[in-house]
């Protein structure tokens, strides 16, 4: 049972990358993507409702964390938490219920995305986001 028990460990070795026995976030991070990244968040204009819209900063830290800012108006919301990319797509999550998982796509030097997203002014609706890296 020992030696079988031995084999499996080092086969599992040979079998998971480095990255994931180390248990680093950013191992498998470009960095490229890391450092802030601003833009909009628009509002799908429903037959409801006005348009509303708000201004995003985004700081993806080589670390695998990021801090995202929302503004709209004179209200701001912050979120935090980690990042990865998988192919051409961003993924952002957090321990906030309503903003849990935020899947961007990226395209040359923009970020953007569709989905329905909590505003500053605590009003879910719809928005099209995009961003682009900040001036650096």
């Amino acid at each position: 049972m020992g030696n079988y028990v031995r084999a499996v460990t080092i086969s599992a070795l040979f079998v998971l990358p480095i990255s994931a026995l180390a248990g680093d976030p950013s191992a498998s991070i470009p960095s490229d993507s890391a450092g802030r990244w601003e833009g909009t968040a628009t509002e799908f204009q429903g037959i409801y409702s006005g348009p509303a819209g708000a201004k995003i900063t985004l700081d993806l830290k080589p670390d695998g964390t990021f801090t995202e800012t929302w503004k709209e108006g004179a209200r701001t919301s912050t979120t935090s938490g980690t990042w990865r990319e998988h192919g051409k797509t961003l993924v952002l999550e957090s321990g906030d219920p309503s903003h849990a998982r935020l899947a961007l796509r990226r395209r040359g030097d923009a970020l953007y995305t569709v989905a329905l997203e909590p505003l500053p002014s605590g009003r879910a609706t719809t928005t099209s986001i995009e961003l682009h890296p900040a001036e650096r």
